[in-house]
């Protein structure tokens, strides 16, 4: 991973940022370039950063004003940053504006400056911060997740210690990625990935995953398997796609592997995929859970969910990077996942605004899932129906929305 590093408004490019981060990340993965606030317009700023970046595994990290443009950045490019003490809005702080800085400068700081939410940032957030006093509210409303520290606005205890702790709350939060979260009414349907031993491994592929992990380097995996979970299109209307898309780009010289929970959904899909997608024997290989010998494969879970797929509802439990994640796919219970976890695992379960009785009304099960998180298990919510009212409702709550790439 490399990291860009932006300094404050009177800061140096080897800022105690810098230094800190020094102690967790090769120093040679570090880019901290002296930045010219007082000299160059923010639009034309942020994209001198942006060139800087020749790489899809980056990390922004900034400090006050830098933290303005890290945050700038990591909505642009889609990935993490960390935020130390950020200016989120340099128009009205006077250290600025009453620098010499141009007014200009100043009222495009106005019209570029984010109100809402950044579900890819960790701020820290000093308790003495007599810059930005306070600050604290700001960096809520804005940041994924905000830790109070000890400190004043440039100076943070224990910094290294701090910045450690959130570059691995970003592995951890990263250990699956959601190309979309979203029940099947939403624009992006739910699907998720991850990556070992050179592997590219999907669970679902609705047609808005196929559209992104297209765009994705996945011609670098030796192998590429697709984990079903059930049948409904919001799950696997991308699939015939995506064999096709694979066999055909390649060249003829690479498949997806097709991995179904049951000899039951195996047929389906045989059927959906050969009989009504068009798909030709060749451009795939599919496989049962039970024939699966891999090392990141567990099992799969049978679970409630539709009365017309009864006994074709799975979700899976995993082992990514020596991690035990379940995934419980569409359900309408949690008591087949609850015997799975234990202190460190992680738990991808779908959580519903709407009570429907075939998902997890989230408002019934919020208290046990919060109750597993008190037992040390990590619980990312998906398959939202409803993600403005479920992000409300978890709100203050360790309670998390699975990680979007």
């Amino acid at each position: 991973m490399k990291i860009l590093n932006l300094h404050g408004f009177m800061g140096e490019a080897d800022n105690k940022n810098c230094r800190a981060l020094r102690s967790s990340v090769p120093e040679e993965d570090i880019i901290s370039p002296e930045l010219k606030y007082k000299e160059i317009a923010p639009d034309k700023l942020l994209d001198q950063l942006a060139a800087m970046i020749d790489t899809d595994d980056v990390l922004f990290v900034g400090q006050s004003l830098g933290g303005w443009y890290a945050d700038k950045l990591s909505r642009r490019f889609k990935r993490p940053c960390i935020l130390t003490n950020p200016c989120y809005f340099p128009h009205d702080l006077k250290l600025i504006t009453e620098s010499g800085i141009k007014e200009e400068f100043v009222e495009m700081y106005r019209a570029l400056s984010e109100s809402g939410c950044n579900d890819r940032a960790y701020t820290l957030c000093s308790d003495h911060d007599m810059i930005l006093p306070d600050n604290y509210g700001a960096c809520c409303t804005h940041s994924h997740m905000v830790t109070r520290v000890q400190g004043s606005h440039s100076t943070i205890q224990d910094l290294d210690v701090h910045l450690s702790a959130m570059l691995t709350e970003i592995n951890s939060d990263r250990l699956l990625m959601f190309t979309g979260r979203g029940a099947a009414f939403a624009d992006e349907h739910n699907s998720a990935f991850f990556a070992q031993n050179n592997e590219l491994v999907l669970i679902d592929c609705p047609a808005t995953a196929y559209q992104k992990i297209k765009k994705m380097n996945w011609q670098q995996y030796d192998n590429i398997y697709i984990l079903i979970t059930h049948t409904h299109g919001d799950h696997c209307g991308g699939v015939g796609t995506m064999l096709q898309h694979v066999w055909f780009v390649s060249g003829m010289k690479k498949k997806v592997t097709i991995v179904a929970p049951s000899g039951e959904v195996r047929d389906d899909l045989l059927m959906l995929l050969t009989r009504i997608e068009g798909c030709e024997r060749e451009w795939f290989d599919i496989i049962t859970a039970d024939e699966l010998k891999k090392d990141w494969f567990r099992t799969a879970v049978p679970t409630t969910h539709v009365k017309p797929l009864e006994g074709r509802c799975f979700g899976y439990q995993l082992e990514i990077q020596g991690k035990n994640a379940i995934y419980t796919g569409d359900t309408a219970t949690l008591d087949p996942f609850i015997p799975l976890l234990e202190n460190g695992s992680f738990l991808y379960t779908e959580a519903a605004y709407y009570k429907s009785g075939v998902h997890l009304y989230l408002a019934d099960t919020m208290p046990e899932l919060i109750r597993l998180t008190e037992n040390g298990i990590r619980v990312y919510l998906m398959h939202l129906d409803a993600e403005a009212e479920i992000r409300n409702m978890v709100k203050d709550t360790p309670l998390r929305l699975a990680e979007l790439i």
